[in-house]
């Protein structure tokens, strides 16, 4: 069965489960989620933790009773005896979804120009120095959330220091991001203008390597 098979089939068996397995299958998903096993191997064993919930349930059990009290030691030994992603898929993982969001930030700046150019501008801002920075600051962001989303995953929901934790480390990137790029679009000596199909080749090309990333990685 191949891996968008198994998603598929997780989602139907989830939704048979009861609220409070949903809920630590929840969280047990978002733990198991953000390590290095390729997907193809993380949906064959969230699909084995749903049979195991769902026969529990049909004895009046919950997740507790099948997999101990420490739901985190349980998927660390599960983690522990998987395969996992060589540095270079892990590399690709942060690689795509950089690839991703600078693929967003150039089509935005593209269409915005195509359709909202009332000033008549000569062309698309662009800073190489700009991009890079952002480029480095969404990288270290995405680390940094993949992260506490893992680290918290068993805890978050009652905690809403962790809540703010979480939102945080994703906002704050972001932002300094979006700030950086702009800033050194506003400088002359650091920018030049880019042309419509420049634009959107760069934004083609972003994408592209977002997809060959994203297979590569088995995420």
């Amino acid at each position: 069965m191949k891996a968008k098979d198994m998603v598929e089939l997780n989602n139907k068996k989830r939704k048979l489960l009861t609220p409070e397995n949903e809920a630590i299958y929840g969280d047990m998903l978002i733990y198991l989620r953000f390590t290095s096993i390729p997907q193809e191997q993380m949906e064959e064993l969230l699909l084995e933790i749903l049979d195991h919930l769902l026969e529990a349930q049909k004895n009046s059990k919950n997740a507790y009773d099948i997999f101990g009290e420490d739901l985190k030691a349980y998927c660390d030994e599960l983690i522990n005896s998987s395969e996992h992603q060589t540095t270079f898929e892990k590399g690709a993982v942060i690689g795509f979804a950089v690839s991703l969001l600078l693929a967003i930030q150039f089509g935005y700046d593209t269409f915005t120009h195509v359709f909202f150019n009332h000033a008549n501008k000569p062309g698309i801002p662009f800073s190489i120095l700009g991009i890079i920075l952002s480029a480095i600051i969404l990288t270290t962001g995405t680390f940094l959330t993949f992260s506490v989303l893992r680290r918290y995953s068993f805890t978050m929901l009652a905690s809403w220091k962790q809540k703010i934790m979480l939102i945080l480390s994703a906002c704050i990137p972001f932002g300094l991001s979006v700030f950086s790029d702009i800033y050194f679009k506003t400088k002359p000596y650091l920018s030049y203008n880019l042309t419509v199909w420049q634009g959107t080749l760069i934004t083609i090309s972003f994408y592209i390597l977002y997809k060959i990333l994203y297979k590569t990685s088995r995420f």
